[in-house]
């Protein structure tokens, strides 16, 4: 299972790596990490429609990979679709996040955008929380989703 996830998260860096080099946007650093390996790129010179692509192309290779697999490899299917949908969150450190922060950048200017993707990741991390507590309320209690909730939580608590 571990071998099918770390092919899963492979696969989704694959696809930002993919995207960057194929719009020319330079990889400034990658390193591996307990919860899989993070790219950082230069967007500096790129355009808020050249970033957010880069941010979309991760989840959209786990998408492709999913659909690929589905009819072989059902476990691994549901991996990438699973890795690509909660990657697409709109939360500060998520693609979702950058792409919803490109957006606002785009259209607010940097001060105000910055603010409003502050904002939204925000008010999503406190709905997963308020959705945590309430399934960890009744009578069996999903554990990771409140586990997920509690270190987004401390993770907004002490990142910003």
């Amino acid at each position: 299972m571990f071998i099918r996830l770390g092919l899963a998260v492979g696969i989704h860096e694959a696809g930002h790596l993919s995207a960057a080099r194929l719009l020319g946007i330079p990889l400034r650093q990658g390193r591996g990490g307990a919860f899989g390996i993070r790219l950082t790129f230069d967007f500096s010179h790129a355009g808020y429609g050249r970033e957010a692509a880069v941010h979309f192309a991760g989840p959209l290779a786990g998408w492709l990979a999913a659909a690929l697999s589905a009819g072989s490899d059902r476990a691994f299917a549901g991996m990438n679709a699973a890795l690509a949908f909660l990657n697409l969150l709109p939360l500060g450190g998520f693609d979702g996040g950058g792409i919803a922060r490109c957006f606002f950048l785009s259209g607010f200017g940097p001060v105000r955008g910055e603010r409003a993707a502050s904002v939204l990741s925000g008010a999503v991390r406190g709905m997963i929380w308020l959705a945590a507590v309430r399934l960890a309320l009744l009578p069996e209690p999903d554990a990771g989703l409140l586990l997920f909730a509690l270190g987004e939580l401390s993770r907004g608590l002490f990142t910003g």
